[in-house]
């Protein structure tokens, strides 16, 4: 994939999504570090590559279904709401989860056709997606907290989780949003491609390959939870303090 840094504003659209809990702290002495410095870390990068930037605040499931119980873990549900955004006007939507952090230095968006996904370090969930699905052990996982698709993928993606979600077909095993979307990437191989993870750094989850130069740092998984609630201190500088992880 090559770089291309004359993009077109309005052919990428980067989205995100703020509602419900994980993005809630009530504490007056602390701070959100979802909301003071991850989602504006991601706010940022699209101003200097000119990308349009949407931060979806309301459900739209709950307008028009009422309540959500469509997902295994409950409080994950709000990141199903992408999909009611993917068929758009753009060429290109991104999805970024909201404790992914991009740092100042990231590069811009590479060009890119179809599906992309950075795989997920080997672990549980990889393990039993494979069993339930009857592959081999040597078949990838990929993470969908970083989503990039091109127009036509994104409208058949789209209209795929919600068709799923409508009649509700779960997923094999678990019905998480991880599960659903590698069960779309197995039945569409020939639209999907893996990037590569500095697209998508998870260094808390065991068994991840450890890099000199992530672009956006995912802190999924219990450890990167338990570092995010850390950073509620008002006295640690949550930008240096995630500078440092990218060098260690």
């Amino acid at each position: 994939m090559s770089f291309n840094e004359k993009k077109n504003k309005s052919s990428y659209l980067v989205l995100q999504i703020d509602i419900g809990a994980g993005t809630q702290w009530g504490n007056p002495n602390t701070i959100n570090p979802i909301r003071e410095v991850f989602i504006p870390s991601v706010r940022n990068y699209c101003s200097k590559f000119n990308y349009d930037y949407s931060l979806i605040r309301e459900s739209i499931y709950e307008k028009k279904y009422g309540e959500f119980n469509f997902l295994a873990t409950k409080n994950k549900h709000y990141s199903f709401e992408r999909y009611f955004h993917f068929d758009n006007n753009y060429d290109y939507t991104i999805y970024i989860d909201n404790d992914v952090y991009i740092y100042a230095d990231a590069d811009p968006i590479p060009d890119f056709t179809g599906l992309c996904n950075v795989r997920e370090p080997e672990g549980n969930s990889s393990k039993v997606f494979r069993e339930v699905n009857n592959l081999d052990s040597s078949f990838p996982y990929f993470n969908s907290g970083v989503t990039f698709c091109d127009k036509l993928t994104a409208k058949k993606l789209s209209e795929y989780m919600i068709n799923r979600l409508e009649k509700n077909i779960t997923a094999k095993g678990k019905n998480s949003d991880n599960m659903l979307l590698n069960e779309f990437i197995i039945n569409n191989k020939n639209i999907f491609t893996e990037i590569g993870c500095q697209w998508n750094y998870m260094p808390f989850l065991e068994n991840s390959m450890k890099i000199n130069k992530p672009n956006f740092f995912h802190l999924v998984g219990i450890m990167g939870k338990e570092i995010i609630n850390r950073l509620q201190d008002k006295d640690i500088n949550i930008e240096s303090f995630l500078n440092q992880l990218k060098l260690d």
